[in-house]
């Protein structure tokens, strides 16, 4: 991103030479072509994104549905999942769903709860909260021993539960990581300062700045949808069904 911000500022830097150790010098002694820009050592190191959605409520999230703003679409863009969560629920019946925001697209760095953060570029070494989800339970569960994202990553995918459900991994959507929110560890609470907050007793680290997702989930996403029935009339079949025969021109339409 930050070499990225300096494209087509001169120097005709912007485009490499795959031979460039290869190519002649010019006259000046120095090279013709070159591979690239000078890159700090640290731009090298593996890093992904953390995210904290939850909200620290778990109620209905009626303080955010009073905003004029989400007035007309109460459950959107602050949800709280009603679905119950099958054999999850029923074992840990104190982790109701809680508050959490979708709006991934915009949301700042750690903060203290007042809204959804993410943080894209963290070090892959740095130990973080780790909570799996289950795509066949639509939920999931915490860990609470903060983990390096490889570690993570494979204790996800090996965890197998009591009732042998296996299909564990890290989040993709914010979604998926808002239905495992309050389902333990503190995770749902993000520390702005958790990079230089004190170590705690057993040596892990006293807050995190969320928990791992995956890759995926910093992937712009958008609805595709086919609402065309293939007819180029006025939809009589349709119009003709007594439930439409009130309102002939919906459910269906031709405009």
């Amino acid at each position: 991103l930050e070499a990225g911000r300096m494209c087509n500022n001169g120097c005709g830097y912007d485009t490499a030479s795959s031979t460039w150790e290869g190519d002649h010098v010019a006259a000046n002694g120095l090279p013709t072509t070159v591979a690239g820009v000078w890159v700090n050592p640290e731009y090298m190191v593996p890093r992904g994104p953390v995210a904290d959605v939850c909200w620290e409520t778990t109620d209905a999230c009626s303080a955010w549905k009073a905003n004029s703003a989400n007035a007309a679409v109460s459950d959107f863009p602050f949800h709280s999942d009603p679905e119950v969560f099958g054999r999850i629920a029923a074992s840990s019946p104190t982790s109701s769903p809680t508050c959490f925001d979708t709006r991934v697209a915009t949301a700042a760095l750690v903060t203290d709860g007042t809204k959804t953060s993410v943080t894209p570029v963290v070090d892959y070494s740095t130990l973080q909260g780790v909570r799996c989800y289950s795509p066949s339970l639509t939920t999931g569960i915490s860990n609470c021993t903060e983990l390096t994202f490889e570690d993570a990553q494979a204790f996800c995918l090996n965890h197998v539960d009591s009732d042998g459900v296996s299909d564990y991994r890290l989040p993709d959507t914010s979604l998926e990581a808002g239905r495992m929110c309050n389902s333990g560890c503190n995770y749902d609470a993000a520390s702005p300062t958790w990079e230089t907050d004190a170590i705690a007793a057993n040596g892990q680290p006293s807050t995190v700045a969320g928990i791992w997702v995956s890759l995926k989930f910093m992937e712009p996403a958008a609805p595709v949808a086919d609402v065309c029935l293939e007819s180029a009339g006025d939809c009589p079949a349709w119009k003709a069904n007594s439930t439409n025969a009130a309102n002939p021109d919906f459910p269906f339409y031709r405009d």
